[in-house]
């Protein structure tokens, strides 16, 4: 079964990983300005459904001169003409990894963004039965009041088209997949993305998309003779890569336990929510990298009557 809230280990505040990979924001961009001001990586990868409220260079401003921003696109990205402009309108549009393969912090990163739409192309199918192989096909098909500042519709710019993956399938080799859609493991996953994994070679595909985080791996989804590792990342949430398989995973078992008295069934839940007294970090989080003891005198406190 898949974990809605299962935690990804984080380096000690002394660490500096090398690259920060987030969940979709879907407009919240402080728990990423927090951990890149806390664990200052070489690089963050925002996994699409980023939907900026203002341009994303200035929503990040805090962050710009302290790591490199890079980003896949999300469905919800062409929600509107909002969505759209403020990503696609920025200054770091060009930080776009779909469709092809950027060095980042020594890592060979490869995108894919959107969405798999039937009505342009079930991946499922072969190539030659999608109704449109390319974004330029589809708007030769498009009478001129159908199309949307005179090039496809605004929707489908979120949408993957055969030639876009194809492009990228020969594009290797990579070390690092990110995709904003889930690999076949997933139950709403897909083939295609397996297939581009194992083609370019990549040790690590990590997505967005289904607010989850997974390690496939731990739950039993994957087996370890798998050809690639396979993460999904939760809004909020964020792996750090080089992965850390030191039990860093999870907060100490006493400080589980007295969540569990605190907030009984909802123990779990206050622990993956950021909190602003922990730099937006979740307290899981803050305590598995090792502030344990300032977790642990929240939750004293609140189980005294305070408020934290």
């Amino acid at each position: 079964m898949v974990s809605q809230k299962q935690l990804f280990p984080l380096p000690p505040a002394s660490a500096s990983p090398e690259i920060l990979i987030f969940g979709d924001p879907h407009g919240d961009f402080a728990p990423a300005i927090a951990a890149v001001e806390r664990f200052r990586p070489l690089a963050i990868v925002l996994l699409g459904d980023i939907q900026a409220r203002q341009p994303l260079h200035i929503e990040l401003q805090p962050i710009l001169a302290l790591t490199e921003v890079w980003f896949i696109h999300g469905n919800h990205d062409t929600d509107s003409d909002t969505d759209y402009d403020n990503l696609w309108g920025s200054e770091l549009a060009d930080r776009n990894l779909h469709g092809r393969i950027v060095e980042i912090a020594g890592y060979k990163v490869a995108g894919l963004g959107g969405i798999f739409r039937s009505k342009i192309w079930d991946p499922r199918q072969p190539v030659k039965e999608a109704a449109f192989v390319s974004a330029d096909a589809l708007r030769r098909s498009m009478r001129r009041e159908e199309r949307w500042r005179d090039g496809i519709a605004r929707r489908h710019r979120s949408t993957i088209f055969p030639d876009d993956f194809q492009q990228l399938l020969r594009s290797g080799p990579a070390n690092i997949l990110v995709t904003h859609e889930a690999p076949a493991a997933h139950p709403y996953g897909w083939r295609a993305i397996d297939e581009l994994a194992e083609t370019l070679g990549v040790q690590l595909v990590v997505h967005g998309h289904h607010h989850q985080n997974i390690d496939y791996l731990a739950e039993g989804m994957q087996t370890a003779a798998a050809p690639f590792r396979a993460f999904g990342v939760d809004m909020g949430s964020h792996l750090a890569w080089p992965w850390d398989e030191t039990g860093m995973g999870s907060p100490p078992q006493d400080l589980l336990n007295l969540a569990a008295q605190v907030f009984g069934v909802e123990a779990q839940a206050w622990l993956n929510k950021p909190h602003e007294l922990l730099d937006g970090q979740t307290p899981a989080a803050f305590a598995a990298g090792g502030g344990s003891e300032k977790v642990r005198s929240m939750l004293n406190a609140i189980q005294h009557g305070g408020v934290a």
